[in-house]
């Protein structure tokens, strides 16, 4: 007999008495006869570890999976941006209805090492009113709803802020000015 076969026939018995087992039907169905798979203990044993294999192997491949992606997309290095202490360009746009202050430049007044790249540095949101530097707060709208205000402390105007972008803001300023600043340089 082809040892092979008698591999893949006590595989399949294995598969079926698990499936069995898992329907609730091992009573019914007779797997490949390898004679102690009969007993039902030796079945549920075989049935527990089959499973417990399983999800070891599924778990295994998520954990990697999730550090591989982990370690693609994690920043080499993270880095706030600073005011610059060369400023090269200075803009005030008003988007989502109030006003944002771009400044593009370098990090020092003199690059010593060869190149200091320019770079764009949003700051605000500004009131539209009074150029007073606005603060974010939870404004209650109706009776159960809440809203994502900016208030101004001094005039006490508030202003809506996008649902779309929310808690993004700046990024979306940062990307308009970028192409502005782009234009005036270029």
């Amino acid at each position: 007999m082809d040892i092979r076969a008698v591999i893949v026939s006590i595989l399949i018995g294995l598969i079926t008495a698990a499936i069995g087992e898992l329907l609730g039907i091992s009573e019914r169905i007779s797997p490949v006869d390898t004679g102690i798979l009969n007993n039902i203990l030796v079945r549920g044993t075989v049935v527990f570890v089959i499973l417990a294999l399983v999800i070891y192997v599924l778990l295994s491949l998520m954990i990697k999976r999730r550090d591989k992606l982990r370690s693609e997309n994690a920043p080499v290095v993270f880095t706030a941006k600073q005011r610059p202490q060369k400023i090269i360009d200075k803009i005030k746009i008003k988007k989502f209805g109030v006003k944002w202050e771009g400044l593009y430049g370098t990090r020092r007044d003199l690059p010593t090492s060869g190149v200091d790249d320019a770079y764009v540095y949003v700051d605000g949101p500004y009131c539209p009113k009074d150029d007073t530097k606005l603060k974010s707060r939870t404004v209650p709208k109706w009776f159960v709803f809440e809203e994502n205000t900016w208030v101004c402390p001094h005039c006490g105007s508030s202003h809506s802020r996008p649902t779309t972008h929310y808690l993004d803001e700046d990024s979306v300023v940062e990307d308009e000015l970028e192409r502005i600043f782009q234009q005036r340089h270029d």
